[in-house]
């Protein structure tokens, strides 16, 4: 009977495995052939020209369509035509004529009685008074 003893450091963090290289398939034949490359060029060809002549003289073609399309652009007056609505809210103490204030406009504008104002009220208008 034999006692195994080992002296491990509670500081240190286990190690961990590394990553295992691929063997054999397509993508291991890819990467050596990429790093027997390596050596020869050390800049991507592919980097300053077109992947595709049709994709770039199309791309080409839709960048000259939109110059073209603001140029003959339609000219819209996009001033309105009506004035805005003038929206004015009446707010006090109870008791002191806001009611009987809505009632007089209401006469003033509309010519008809209003006996007791409940909720929100429009009164349309015609003129503006500035």
């Amino acid at each position: 009977r034999y006692a195994l003893t080992a002296h491990v450091e509670m500081d240190a963090e286990p190690k961990k495995k590394e990553h295992r290289k691929r063997q054999a398939g397509p993508k291991a034949k890819k990467k050596k052939q990429k790093n027997e490359n390596e050596g020869e060029k050390h800049r991507n060809v592919k980097a300053f020209t077109f992947q595709s002549a049709v994709r770039a003289e199309r791309s080409v073609r839709r960048m000259l369509d939109r110059e073209a399309k603001k140029h003959h652009a339609p000219v819209v007056d996009r001033a309105p035509l009506e004035l805005p609505p003038v929206v004015v809210a009446v707010v006090g103490p109870p008791k002191v004529g806001k009611s009987t204030l809505i009632t007089c406009l209401l006469k003033n504008y509309t010519r008809q009685n209003l006996t007791d104002v409940k909720g929100p009220v429009t009164v349309v208008s015609g003129t503006y008074i500035l």
